[in-house]
């Protein structure tokens, strides 16, 4: 009887005790800025699937207590089934880890393949809805810590980090080289070679806003457009061999030569007379 008894007073989790403690962390994070450190790498999990899935696909089943609505989320972006269900049971597998975890244990293996399932739901989910720029932002704090609790996390349980970071830095080259090809179509990104002339590379702009987009192209286009005009040289105004170009001057100087003909007259005539 009693232990009838007992087992119903097992606690009931969502999906498993790994999600659930993500789900839980995450919302008391976005709450109140804190979480049990505890379920650092969970939270960031549900972090990740927020960002790729929207928090309403991820948060709201679980708010309504309905696990197959957050199966069927994650099936979202054509994820295939059986990788859905690797990613709980790698989940639930972090989670026992964590539960008999003894000094020395590594759990490389299990973080590797959560975390190789997280990016696939990335790489499908940019063929349909590209990430922002500061979409990559957080995902680099979540596959590539810099400092904090995650990273001493993986530092302690995973055997070779470096890898875990290759493997995210790949996936992020490959997210981006997958978006510019989307975003070619895209009427608002100039060609590649008019970025790279200025300084710029296209597959930073193309994570960029629409605004910002647009800010850069017409910064570009304008210096293009400087470059095509010839400068405007100032023709030099003809000057008649017998003006100065001055009106006053010009009037003076005529005054000056029919006083100087008139004189030349006079005394011309005088001579003459003279002479007779």
């Amino acid at each position: 009887m009693n232990e009838d008894f007992n087992a119903n007073l097992v606690e009931k989790y969502f999906i498993n005790p790994a999600i659930e403690n993500g789900i839980r962390a995450y919302m008391e994070y976005k709450e109140h800025g804190e979480f049990e450190r505890i379920h650092t790498f969970e939270m960031h999990v549900i972090k990740a699937l927020t960002i790729i899935y929207g928090e309403k696909a991820i948060l709201l089943p679980y708010k309504i207590d309905n696990e197959k609505a957050f199966k069927c989320n994650l099936l979202l972006y054509d994820l295939k089934e059986v990788d859905m269900q690797r990613f709980i049971k790698y989940m639930n597998a972090y989670d026992e880890f964590i539960r008999n975890v003894q000094s020395g244990m590594k759990a490389t293996g299990i973080i590797t393949e959560i975390e190789y399932i997280l990016m696939k739901m990335m790489d499908l989910r940019s063929l349909k809805h590209p990430f922002t720029e500061e979409d990559f932002k957080e995902f680099d704090t979540i596959f590539n810590p810099l400092n904090g609790d995650l990273k001493n996390i993986k530092q302690v349980l995973v055997s070779d980090s470096g890898l875990l970071i290759k493997s995210w830095q790949d996936s992020k080259e490959k997210l981006t080289n997958t978006q510019i090809r989307l975003m070619a179509i895209n009427p608002n990104l100039l060609n590649p070679s008019d970025y790279s002339k200025y300084g710029y590379d296209i597959k930073e702009v193309a994570l960029h806003t629409e605004e910002e987009i647009n800010r850069i192209n017409n910064e570009i286009l304008r210096a293009e457009y400087a470059s095509t005009q010839k400068p405007l040289v100032p023709k030099r105004k003809k000057v008649n061999a017998l003006t100065s170009g001055n009106i006053v001057v010009d009037c003076l100087l005529g005054l000056s030569i029919l006083a100087t003909i008139v004189l030349t007259v006079l005394l011309f005539i005088t001579h003459l007379g003279g002479t007779l």
